[in-house]
């Protein structure tokens, strides 16, 4: 269903060509690897890889079935044999060392995440392990391996948080900002809004709801996101990957917030659905009414591309609080502490930009 009208006039705006003619330069040839491979996002950018003629391309998920899908989705068969296809949880920092001391990618794609905010607001230590310090696994087996440059994918919710999820991709934007510069590998974020029909996502919500004859189920009538389309969303990363200089963190101008009620109206519109039954169940726990591109503490600026920017997240010293996240994940503190200290320690920073972890001591 998703097929039979254009994405493009449900978003109410022209889709957006990110990346140009470098691209081509930068990819053809090269050895790619991709975390979270198996993903939406991740399976676009293999796809991409391929129209820009990579020279190969390795393929990481702790999914197995999820590379099953990549492989019959990109080759039509899913015998799994080719050893491009690497079953690894990027957390595995041992593993990942491995994969990268005998692959030698030239490039790497940080896509693997843990994205649903209401199971990371019940578990925020997944989001840790997964987000931040898997981040930082991929950072250190890409150092180690003499990659040339790593592109780390990240969302809206990490500006201004309010979220397990928000936070650990924000600590992890601070990651990247941490490994910057220490060495001849480029490592940079990019950040961008709600993508169009990925796995799990609004749009296909939607469809299998109204399908079914079923509830629609909404949060807020007057709730509003920022949206893309997966290839959008893949083009930012292949041009971030081309602008890459260190530790920032690129964001695509996506124009206004949309409202999702609005989505809906044009949903049946162009589907020719009848309009389906609402419920407003109120926001969730960590959820915002508007998500934002820009956290209140940073700095933007224009970059090469018309419509990418470029913010400047800023580094504080994050030692103490990854040790102190450690700590709690590894004695199995409650997760209201993990979560606690995830906020306190990410969100909240001291006149002079330190952050409090001295106050978290044990």
């Amino acid at each position: 269903m998703i097929e039979k009208f254009c994405v493009e006039r449900l978003l109410g705006r022209e889709a957006i060509h990110v990346y140009g003619p470098g691209a081509r330069e930068l990819i053809e040839g090269k050895t790619i690897l991709v975390t979270g491979a198996g993903g939406s996002i991740g399976s676009e950018i293999v796809r991409q890889m391929r129209l820009l003629e990579a020279g190969k391309v390795y393929y990481v998920d702790n999914d197995e079935f999820a590379l099953y899908n990549l492989q019959m989705g990109t080759e039509g068969v899913a015998l799994l044999d080719d050893d491009a296809y690497c079953l690894a949880d990027v957390k595995d920092e041992q593993l990942m060392r491995r994969i990268m001391q005998e692959v030698q990618p030239d490039i790497v794609f940080h896509a693997a995440a843990h994205k649903h905010l209401p199971l990371l607001e019940r578990a925020p230590e997944a989001a840790v392990k997964t987000n931040v310090f898997g981040t930082e696994s991929v950072i250190l087996a890409a150092i180690a391996a003499n990659v040339d440059r790593v592109v780390n994918i990240s969302t809206d919710k990490a500006a201004n948080p309010t979220s397990a999820l928000g936070w650990s991709k924000r600590l992890a934007e601070h990651v990247v900002a941490k490994y910057a510069g220490t060495s001849a590998t480029k490592v940079v974020s990019v950040r961008f809004g709600n993508v169009l029909g990925s796995r799990g996502s609004f749009l296909p919500t939607l469809i299998t709801q109204m399908e079914n004859g079923q509830t629609v189920r909404l949060t807020d009538p007057e709730v509003s996101r920022f949206f893309m389309t997966i290839p959008e969303a893949a083009g930012l990363v292949i041009e971030a990957a081309c602008l890459a200089e260190q530790g920032e963190t690129y964001v695509l101008d996506m124009g206004s917030p949309v409202r999702i009620q609005a989505l809906i109206n044009r949903f049946v519109e162009l589907s020719g659905h009848l309009p389906p039954e609402i419920e407003y169940t109120g926001l969730r726990p960590g959820e915002k009414l508007s998500e934002e591109l820009f956290d209140r503490r940073e700095t933007y600026y224009s970059t090469a591309h018309p419509r990418i920017l470029k913010a400047d997240v800023g580094y504080y010293p994050i030692e103490e609080t990854l040790a102190l996240l450690r700590h709690l994940i590894t004695h199995s503190a409650h997760p209201a502490l993990v979560r606690s200290a995830l906020e306190f320690n990410t969100d909240r920073k001291a006149d002079n930009g330190l952050v409090h972890g001295a106050c978290w001591r044990f």
